[in-house]
């Protein structure tokens, strides 16, 4: 006697049988039709599979021959993809040569300017712009100074003067703001460390400047060179390893918010040595003398809002 088990399973498979031939035979059938954007390998995929693919795209049996229509979900949404990816592309392309050309129109060019211009400025460094603040006459500037400074110490000892009282440079940035910061540091670093590692505290101290002082534009100023006669004899404070400093800080500025300017031009020789005639120690001017620093100055205005 056969069980009703059997008898059940005789049935789903009579049943997955069928509707495996009906399924494949609409498969074949409309191969052409509807299905005929979906591509299938009939040695190892039978016709259902088109059917099934179909069903899962939308596509059924009953839906009308327009084969435009019909194309396969996937494929529509690999092509949206693409097109999507150009867009996004020539998108970022249009961006990058907008900003490009943003960039070049923005590039601002030196002009001339009187003593006024310095007078929401802030000149930041050390014993060589102690002696700008002492006998440049730039009365109305700010300076935060001190003889030995190195970029090393810059933001850890209390040297500058706010209200009578010492404190950080930090401190003093974030209690006033300007509209111009000077900034010339470097001499006192020669020999010490590396110049990798020299540019690496320089770096960080002008993007501290952009963050505490966000309006202003800043001067990275070149290190001064020494004398000739000093730079040949010592293996230390010499042009050379000043000139390879400079040229590394000069690579900071943009033209647009950072800018280097280079006393050099009109402090030293045709041999490239700070004039001897005007220093006293072949390292710092003499006090008559930083009135060539502050016309230079004048020279590099940058016109603001």
């Amino acid at each position: 006697m056969i069980s009703v088990k059997k008898i059940m399973k005789c049935q789903v498979a009579v049943f997955l049988i069928v509707g495996w031939v009906i399924l494949s035979l609409i498969g074949y059938l409309k191969k052409d039709g509807i299905y005929k954007n979906y591509s299938i390998n009939i040695k190892k995929t039978p016709y259902f599979v088109l059917v099934l693919d179909g069903i899962h795209d939308k596509i059924y049996p009953w839906s009308k021959e327009t084969p435009d229509e019909y194309r396969p979900q996937q494929e529509e949404n690999v092509a949206a993809t693409e097109v999507t990816e150009q867009e996004e592309t020539t998108q970022r392309t249009e961006t990058v040569e907008q900003d490009t050309e943003t960039a070049v129109l923005e590039q601002k060019k030196f002009i001339q300017v009187d003593d006024s211009y310095f007078d929401d400025a802030v000149f930041i460094g050390d014993s060589r712009t102690v002696g700008l603040h002492d006998y440049g006459g730039l009365d109305h500037a700010d300076f935060y100074a001190t003889v030995g400074m190195n970029i090393y110490d810059l933001w850890k000892d209390a040297f500058c003067n706010v209200n009578d009282q010492k404190v950080t440079l930090e401190e003093a940035l974030k209690a006033k703001q300007y509209k111009k910061v000077y900034f010339q540091i470097g001499i006192n670093e020669m020999g010490r460390g590396t110049l990798d590692g020299f540019m690496n505290e320089y770096q960080n101290a002008v993007e501290k400047f952009k963050t505490l002082q966000p309006d202003a534009i800043i001067y990275v100023q070149a290190i001064m060179h020494v004398t000739s006669k000093k730079s040949d004899s010592d293996p230390i404070f010499n042009n050379p390893g000043i000139d390879a400093r400079n040229q590394r800080i000069q690579q900071l500025a943009d033209g647009v918010r950072v800018f280097y300017i280079d006393v050099n031009e009109v402090v030293c020789d045709d041999q490239g040595g700070l004039k001897q005639e005007l220093t006293f120690d072949n390292l710092h001017l003499y006090g008559s003398k930083y009135n060539i620093w502050v016309d230079f100055l004048k020279t590099k205005g940058i016109e603001t809002e």
